[in-house]
């Protein structure tokens, strides 16, 4: 199968169903359980206030004063979603496992926006996940960056195994990610890369709302497109997720465990 072929089994999944998958992955994102890392990257607050400071100086001042106030409001907001994202980003992503598999398994009508917090019971399981997979990545990315985008795509699949296999650990549910994506990171990359016409085209507002806070526009209309964008990327994050989904049902269907603890299926 190819990237063309997970897509279509995500539009096929979440025909009907874009609500209720939109949703999810709009509070799977504020609470870090995205599974597929989102679909662009992200802007920092030391970014943020380096481009606000050069603008200064073409922006009318009451303006400039109500966005200072927004970037602090912003950092602030920002402590307290990374403590969010700490405790319930790894359960989450166990619950936003359940909610895709059951959204691609099925006609769609048994993913539910329960699922979300429906694993809580593994809380251990979930922070440790999130902690391990973190760690490794990170220690990948000292050496260069091109190991910890393999590595990355290496345990992409570690939220999906542990989700269904509760006998395993969270380092044995990385083991065997790591295991069944041999030979399918590239293909993983190319499922993603495919997404990028349309993570360009979510991008089309927030560029057209930058130009209008440059002239001096009107900042209602600045943060409608701000709006815009946001709305267009939480679409496009459900589609991403369902089409991973698609993707790991495809690559694990005739894995057979290797880990210690489990039996061969």
């Amino acid at each position: 199968m190819y990237a063309s072929d997970f897509r279509a089994i995500a539009r096929d999944a979440l025909r009907g169903r874009w609500l209720v998958a939109v949703i999810t992955a709009f509070i799977a994102g504020i609470i870090g359980a995205q599974i597929s890392g989102g679909s662009g990257g992200s802007v920092s607050i030391s970014d943020s206030s380096k481009d606000l400071s050069e603008l200064s100086q073409y922006l009318n001042p009451d303006v400039y004063g109500m966005i200072s106030a927004l970037l602090g409001g912003a950092v602030v907001m920002s402590v307290i979603m990374l403590i969010v994202k700490l405790v319930l980003g790894g359960v989450g992503k166990l619950g936003y496992a359940r909610f895709n598999l059951n959204l691609i398994d099925g006609d769609g009508r048994a993913a539910t926006f329960a699922d979300l917090f429906s694993q809580f019971d593994r809380w251990v399981d979930g922070f440790l996940m999130s902690l391990l997979t973190g760690l490794y990545i990170f220690f990948w990315l000292l050496l260069f960056v091109i190991p910890g985008i393999i590595k990355t795509l290496s345990y992409a699949m570690t939220p999906y195994i542990l989700y269904e296999r509760r006998d395993l650990s969270a380092n044995e549910a990385i083991t065997e990610s790591r295991r069944i994506m041999d030979g399918n990171k590239f293909r993983l990359f190319c499922l993603n890369l495919s997404f990028i016409g349309w993570s360009l085209l979510c991008a089309v507002p927030s560029v057209i709302g930058g130009v209008v806070l440059a002239t001096g526009g009107s900042i209602v209309l600045v943060a409608i497109f701000a709006i815009i964008t946001v709305i267009a990327s939480v679409f496009l994050q459900a589609y991403i997720e369902a089409a991973h989904a698609a993707f790991y049902r495809e690559v694990s269907a005739d894995a057979v465990c290797s880990c210690p603890n489990c039996e061969n299926i």
